[in-house]
């Protein structure tokens, strides 16, 4: 069985400690530059919209309609400060589909050691002003990774959610994106930028623990120098 170790957190716009950006994304089409999207990941669906509004690859500034964009709405490039090693490019995947549930998936193997992961995400106003609620699920590297709802969100920018992943076990663990609809019009998400990469760019808790430990050792040494000093 798996096992393995995680920590996490949701950044809107945040400094990482260091950058992934010389790594490679073991997330394939992470991006979404490539189309359709099963050309790497695997899209289930279900329900009373699908296949009619199933996910699809839309591009940035598009005003078009579906599926050429978010019905009208031009979506703006991912802005957000992520540790991707993936340029922003031009495309990112979009899940609208009413009264409908959608997952989209990826199998990713990864050796033992530590792994920054993250994905960004993005409400469309038309969306959020929908009268019915839809929900989103993320999973990167196997861990449960964020959940949230439409109406609980912030529309019109762009949300990185990064952390670290230490797996314990090689194996191949999930990628996933599962969105739950309501009611028809339903809101909607676009999803930019999934990576998993080798090495820590973020500071686990147990590091910063270190580090505050660290600081309080030198402090201690200096003020015992200038004990030591000062008796002198």
């Amino acid at each position: 069985m798996k096992r393995l170790a995680f920590a996490a957190a949701a950044l809107a716009a945040t400094a990482f400690a260091g950058s992934a950006g010389a790594a490679s994304n073991l997330v394939l089409n992470g991006s979404f530059e490539e189309s359709p999207l099963g050309l790497a990941w695997t899209y289930e669906g279900s329900g009373a919209d699908v296949p009619g509004h199933q996910a699809v690859i839309i591009p940035y500034n598009s005003g078009a309609s579906y599926p050429g964009g978010a019905f009208g709405e031009p979506i703006p490039p991912d802005n957000s400060d992520s540790a991707s090693p993936d340029a922003v490019g031009e495309y990112a995947a979009y899940f609208v589909a009413d009264n409908s549930t959608e997952k989209l998936s990826q199998m990713v193997w990864l050796d033992p050691g530590l792994y920054t992961i993250g994905f960004s995400v993005y409400v469309p106003f038309n969306g959020f002003n929908n009268s019915g609620d839809a929900s989103f699920t993320a999973t990167v590297a196997g861990q449960s990774f964020a959940t949230f709802n439409v109406d609980g969100s912030t529309p019109g920018q762009w949300v990185h959610y990064a952390g670290v992943a230490n797996i314990l076990t090689a194996g191949e663990y999930e990628t996933s994106f599962t969105y739950v609809s309501g009611p028809a019009p339903a809101g909607d998400f676009v999803v930019d930028r999934v990576y998993i990469v080798a090495g820590n760019a973020i500071p686990e808790p147990g590091a910063w623990a270190l580090m505050i430990l660290g600081f309080g050792g030198a402090g201690a040494a200096l003020r015992r120098n200038r004990r030591l000093a000062f008796a002198g």
